[in-house]
C-alpha cells in the first residue's frame, strides 16, 4: 500500500477523531523518525537510539502507524502491527508531556483501530500507564514477553 493511499485512509478516519485545536493526525513518514527518536529519548525509551536501523525498519514495516502534529512538530505517535481483521497490536504509543490529558493518545489509538475495522487492540502496559488504559476502556489480560537477548541466554 502506497503512502498516498495510506494517507487517504487516515484522512477519512481522522475526520471522526476528537483532537485539541491545532492538532492533526496523519500517516507517519520516514522524515518523522528523528522526532520519534527525540520523544522516545525524552521518555527514557532507548531502542530508537540504541538500534536506530532496526527501529526505523520496524516503523517501515508497521501499519497502522500515525503521528500527531501541531505546527509541523510531531507531538505524539502510535505504531501498530495488524492482521487487518482480528488483532491490531499496539507496539508503541507516546505523547509529549505538555499534550497529555488532552485526548491525543486516545485519538491515535482510536484512529489505528478504525484503520483496521473489526480488530481488537492489544498492548502491553507499564505499571505507570495501566491506569490510563483502564480509564479509556481497555481491560487487562495476561501476557508474556521474551526478548531476543533473553532467548540467546536460554
Amino acid at each position: 500500500m502506497g503512502q498516498q493511499h495510506r494517507q487517504h485512509e487516515v484522512d477519512v478516519v481522522a475526520g471522526a477523531l476528537t483532537l485539541p485545536p491545532g492538532v492533526t493526525v496523519r500517516a507517519w513518514e520516514a522524515h518523522d523518525f528523528t522526532a520519534i527518536q527525540r520523544l522516545s529519548r525524552e521518555e527514557g525509551w532507548t531502542t530508537p537510539m540504541d538500534r536506530p536501523h532496526d527501529a526505523l525498519e520496524a516503523w517501515r514495516r508497521s501499519w497502522p502507524a500515525l503521528v500527531a502534529v501541531t505546527e509541523s512538530t510531531v507531538i505524539g505517535f502510535c505504531r501498530c502491527v495488524s492482521d487487518g481483521s482480528v488483532t491490531t497490536y499496539v507496539a508503541e504509543v507516546l505523547v509529549a508531556p505538555p499534550w497529555r490529558g488532552q485526548g491525543v493518545a486516545s485519538a491515535l489509538l482510536k484512529g489505528c483501530q478504525r484503520l483496521c475495522p473489526g480488530s481488537r487492540l492489544d498492548l502491553l502496559a507499564s505499571s505507570t500507564s495501566r491506569a490510563y488504559y483502564e480509564h479509556i476502556g481497555f481491560r487487562p489480560f495476561a501476557g508474556y514477553r521474551l526478548s531476543w537477548a533473553e532467548r540467546e541466554v536460554l
